[in-house]
């Protein structure tokens, strides 16, 4: 979460950190990261293949990421938010 959190500044000025620049940025790494593994030839095939090799990986979020053969949803995990009253996203405890 501190890379996110140092990110968003410096590409999005002004902008608060939030649950779905957060979503992006954690879907945008893990296609980055299987970019890296598939190659700078990659196909679309080597590209999944990259893709569904991701196993475990530490974003940083407090739970691991990754595919598989039959799995391609990165995460099963659901982090609660709500808006306060000033419009400012609260995180809420789901366990």
């Amino acid at each position: 979460m501190l890379r996110y959190q140092e990110l968003l500044p410096k590409y999005s000025l002004g902008e608060r950190p939030d649950f779905v620049s957060l979503e992006g940025y954690l879907a945008a790494s893990l296609l980055i990261e299987g970019l890296k593994r598939a190659g700078r030839n990659f196909t679309t095939e080597t590209l999944v293949d990259a893709l569904e090799d991701l196993r475990a990986i530490d974003l940083g979020v407090g739970a691991t990421m990754g595919f598989g053969m039959s799995e391609h949803q990165a995460s099963h995990k659901v982090w609660g938010t709500v808006l306060d009253a000033n419009g400012n996203f609260l995180t809420i405890d789901m366990e």
